[in-house]
């Protein structure tokens, strides 16, 4: 079996930028907080940051946000229609540049009857001879400040009588770490980040997260946030929506999630379900160990999440992939219609995501067993907007309870069945083949691993390039909080096909994290009227560090059953 390892350049999903005049108007009906996001010019890449930044508060469903790339066009009557304003603006390295003196009157005003302002890594390093803009923004880059390159740092020491950081436990991110940076006398320090320089390996310990107060108005700074990749880090993400209701002077109402909640090690296991019309979830007190998605709006039914011991291994629906959805099983082509990713102009959040193909499940049956596992059984129709179905399918789920460790495994059967003449299933073309691409060959089960995670690391059974066919593999990483996890996925050989080969992605800059046992990889297949074919997998949910040997043990096991 082939092992591949892919690296690809993607480009996030474009969110529309609105380039404000003078007189701004916030969205219209809404009794959201108010969010301006000064954005335009920047000596790091804004034009990559402020969409995803914009997606970010708008996707907490807590605020309205507007972009101005031309915050020299305000006056105090547009800032007052905002409640918080959002820097990812600077005018480094001209530190001399100065508004005008209505501009700086009118945001100082703003600002001190109780506007707020939140500023992340270089949003605040602007107007050095202005020592109120300083006030305000905290943090900048000073004379002395200095960083290496990009690197894991340990986000800790939170403060937990503030309102931002309460119940926040420690994190790790990869981000550009600042040393020396230029604080604000008098702001207070509620957060700190740890991390080894890679340059010369000593050890970097700092204050990282600040708030301070200008007249009536909050103030938030945090040297984090350089990129993409820093902020799609679920703790950063937690800090500015939490520091940004803060600074609107509104009650700080966002949950602190599962895998950043300060550990309480006092609260025992209670398992329980949740059950809603388009989901099934197995919990623990309040907490969410597997949940299994269905008729909702990605289209497909997914797991998401998948967690171990309070941390998610599953992301859904990245920004590079909007088509990702955790643990799931989808076809790229069927009769050439696409059935993998997501209509642009037909797609978003508010509206639900469409495919040139539907999966449409047609029937489903949900079994909650007295044990804590469950038994899930699905049909399925593949069919074109608007055509009539060319396949169906049989699915069988059984989720095991979660073991004494908090592992758990899913067992999944798909039976598929052509409905018409002829029905095949395809991929885009491999490297070799006429119009391939080196990204090709993917379709089947897949998972998309948690964008929060670090040092990823790969277990198959032997150490070669050349996986066997048919054989597990495994993916293990460092988790937001530090610690070790992973998911293996085990194919039975006895139900695939000689054209499965893995496809793996495995690249940290983005991040991206992905896996598949790719059923079409090698050939695609060509299913008559009444012909079927069968797939057939159990995936663990693994904490801890994994062997290969109780790996392989699992694999035997699994094959003996």
């Amino acid at each position: 079996m082939k092992f591949l390892l892919l690296l690809l350049i993607v480009g996030f999903i474009t969110i529309p930028l609105f380039a404000l005049k003078s007189r701004i108007s916030p969205p219209p009906k809404c009794e959201l907080i108010k969010i301006l996001i000064f954005s335009g010019k920047n000596n790091h890449d804004w034009q990559k940051t402020t969409p995803l930044l914009t997606r970010i508060f708008k996707d907490s469903k807590l605020f309205c946000v507007a972009v101005t790339e031309k915050p020299d066009t305000l006056s105090y009557a547009s800032l007052k229609k905002f409640h918080i304003v959002v820097s990812n603006w600077n005018t480094w390295p001209d530190n001399k540049i100065r508004m005008s003196p209505q501009w700086e009157s009118d945001f100082l005003k703003y600002v001190n009857e109780g506007g707020g302002v939140l500023s992340f890594h270089a949003g605040a390093s602007s107007f050095y001879d202005w020592e109120s803009y300083h006030s305000t923004g905290i943090g900048r880059w000073g004379k002395e400040t200095h960083h290496g390159p990009a690197t894991v740092g340990k986000v800790y020491g939170f403060d937990q009588h503030h309102p931002i950081t309460k119940g926040i436990g420690d994190f790790y991110i990869m981000d550009e770490i600042w040393e020396k940076s230029d604080i604000y006398p008098g702001a207070v320090a509620i957060g700190s980040l740890s991390a080894k320089d890679k340059n010369d390996d000593h050890q970097i310990d700092v204050q990282a997260v600040f708030v301070n107060q200008t007249g009536k108005g909050r103030n938030f700074f945090t040297t984090l946030g350089h990129d993409e990749r820093a902020l799609l880090n679920s703790g950063l993400q937690t800090l500015l929506l939490r520091a940004a209701q803060w600074c609107a002077g509104k009650e700080v109402t966002f949950r602190v999630p599962s895998a950043l909640k300060v550990s309480d090690s006092g609260i025992k296991d209670h398992l329980n379900w949740m059950k809603t019309d388009t989901s099934l979830a197995l919990k623990n007190n309040s907490e969410v160990v597997w949940q299994y998605n269905y008729n909702n709006r990605y289209g497909k039914p997914y797991f998401h999440p998948l967690t171990i011991k309070h941390s998610d291994l599953t992301c859904v629906s990245p920004p590079d992939h909007p088509w990702h959805l955790g643990l799931w099983f989808s076809w790229k082509f069927i009769n050439g219609v696409n059935y993998w990713e997501y209509i642009r102009n037909f797609s978003s959040i508010e509206t639900g995501f469409k495919s040139e193909g539907i999966t449409e499940i047609s029937s489903q049956k949900i079994i909650r067993n007295p044990d804590f596992s469950s038994d899930i059984h699905l049909k399925l129709n593949y069919h074109p907007t608007n055509g009539k179905a060319v396949l169906e399918e049989e699915r069988a789920l059984y989720i095991s309870p979660p073991f004494p460790d908090g592992s758990y495994y899913i067992d999944e059967e798909h039976h598929f069945s052509a409905l018409s003449d002829s029905v095949l299933l395809d991929r885009t073309p491999i490297s070799g083949e006429p119009g391939g691409q080196s990204w090709g060959g993917y379709a089947g089960i897949s998972v998309r691993i948690n964008q929060d995670f670090t040092s990823p690391f790969v277990i198959s059974p032997v150490d070669s390039v050349n996986l066997r066919k048919g054989s597990w593999l495994y993916m293990g990483f460092n988790t937001l909080k530090g610690e070790k996890a992973g998911i293996s996925i085990l194919p039975h050989p006895r139900f695939t096909t000689g054209s499965s080969s893995w496809y793996l992605i495995s690249d940290p800059k983005i991040p991206f994290y992905y896996f598949s046992p790719a059923i079409l990889f090698n050939s695609k297949i060509m299913l008559k009227v009444g012909e079927t074919l069968k797939l057939k997998y159990r995936i663990w949910m693994l904490p801890g560090v994994a062997s290969r040997e109780d790996l392989q043990v699992k694999y035997s096991q699994y094959l003996k059953e």
